[in-house]
């Protein structure tokens, strides 16, 4: 197998920032630059506690935005989705569509 035969897809790692004196609990998206020029994407948003989970409140923010999640998996820190949003299908994560 070769390494260009295996499907690429966009990252984006899922995290939880505790509360502070002034902010309650809030989850961070956060998606990696893949080139020298670009600049790491997040978004924050206050934790759900009606969720309750925040892997299911990505997901559903991602679907909700447009994205097309296809695959998970977790570290120790973090819950990662998978999506698969190229070319004309590509969209920001603070959910703008870009035609590249």
């Amino acid at each position: 197998m070769k390494i260009h035969e295996i499907h690429n897809y966009r990252k984006f790692n899922i995290s939880v920032l505790a509360p502070t004196n002034n902010r309650g609990t809030r989850m961070k998206i956060t998606e990696p630059k893949r080139y020298n020029n670009d600049k790491t994407q997040k978004v924050v948003l206050s934790y759900d506690y009606e969720i309750g989970d925040i892997g299911q409140q990505a997901l559903n923010y991602l679907i909700k935005q447009g994205f097309k999640p296809i695959a998970r998996c977790s570290e120790n820190d973090f819950y990662t989705i998978l999506c698969d949003n190229w070319a004309e299908d590509f969209i920001e994560l603070n959910g703008e569509q870009n035609k590249k």
